[in-house]
């Protein structure tokens, strides 16, 4: 009885034991089944490319893109340049910025130097975007290449007020030259001497009834100038027609040749400090004509 009593409380303990043993297995399979189902529930949420987590919203200050070596190619961040998105190069130099400035003036992309794209110090040397008038005269709409001081050297761009379009060159010691259409609604060419003063201009009116070419002295008064006119053009002293004229330093009319639109009368003027002509010799309906005049415009003589 003793055994048989020994041998029924050993396989009771048997049996204990295996329930244990089936009841941890199934709690183990209950909880790898939850792993399971949540698995492949967040599989089944997310991008299949990447199995990342879909963000919806991240807030931060700064955010550094990074290679495997931690190494920062680029960042997106509040910064001395302003709200901006800076690349760098392999030794951490910034090489390119896009944004708006501090100020919130200007609005675009910045190349740099100073780096392994550009030798330099640091300057901008390419910059792209749109500026509004509290930037200054130059505001608008274009791009500007500069040199390592920071003049520049090439531009291209639409005023703010859209009144000008412009492609412009610049020399080292400020000489210029440009093309394009300007708030005078001319279209035309520019060149400008080391001052910035315009010497020499050329183009016709918006409306294409007038052509105009001018030569300027170093004050930028129009000393030499040619024009082809609309047939109605008539001057303050009625001076009318084609003409090739010579302006005095003060910008009075000095001495003119030249012709009515329709080609009925020719000739040439000679003009005092007090804008009369003088002196007026001009051929009218196959008639050669000759006047003189004294200072208040009357006529002294005439031939024939």
């Amino acid at each position: 009885m003793d055994q048989a009593s020994q041998t029924l409380s050993e396989r009771l303990g048997r049996l204990e034991r295996e329930n244990f043993r089936i009841k941890r297995t199934a709690r183990l399979m209950k909880i790898a089944v939850v792993s399971i189902v949540s698995l492949c529930a967040a599989t089944f949420s997310v991008p299949w490319a990447t199995g990342a987590p879909i963000l919806k919203l991240l807030s931060t200050q700064q955010l550094n893109i990074v290679n495997a070596s931690g190494r920062v190619l680029a960042s997106l961040g509040e910064t001395s340049d302003g709200n901006v998105l800076t690349f760098f190069d392999s030794s951490g130099k910034k090489t390119l910025t896009f944004g708006n400035n501090a100020n919130e003036t200007l609005a675009g992309a910045l190349a740099w130097d100073n780096n392994n794209v550009i030798p330099g110090t640091g300057k901008v040397r390419v910059t792209w975007g749109e500026s509004n008038p509290n930037v200054g005269p130059d505001s608008g709409f274009g791009a500007i290449v500069l040199d390592g001081t920071g003049r520049t050297r090439t531009a291209f761009g639409t005023s703010y007020d859209l009144t000008a379009n412009e492609v412009a060159a610049f020399d080292s010691n400020g000489s210029s030259s440009g093309i394009g259409i300007f708030p005078s609604k001319f279209v035309g060419y520019f060149a400008s001497d080391l001052n910035g003063v315009t010497r020499q201009f050329g183009g016709l009116s918006l409306d294409g009834t007038s052509n105009f070419w001018g030569e300027a002295d170093p004050n930028g008064v129009t000393r030499v100038s040619a024009a082809q006119v609309q047939p109605d053009f008539v001057d303050p002293q009625d001076r009318r027609g084609n003409a090739f004229v010579l302006w005095d330093p003060n910008g009075l009319q000095q001495a003119s040749m030249s012709s009515f639109t329709d080609g009925s009368l020719a000739g040439f003027n000679v003009v005092d400090p007090n804008n009369i002509d003088r002196l007026s010799a001009y051929l009218y309906m196959n008639s050669m004509n000759v006047d003189t005049r004294d200072a208040n415009g009357n006529v002294t003589g005439h031939l024939p």
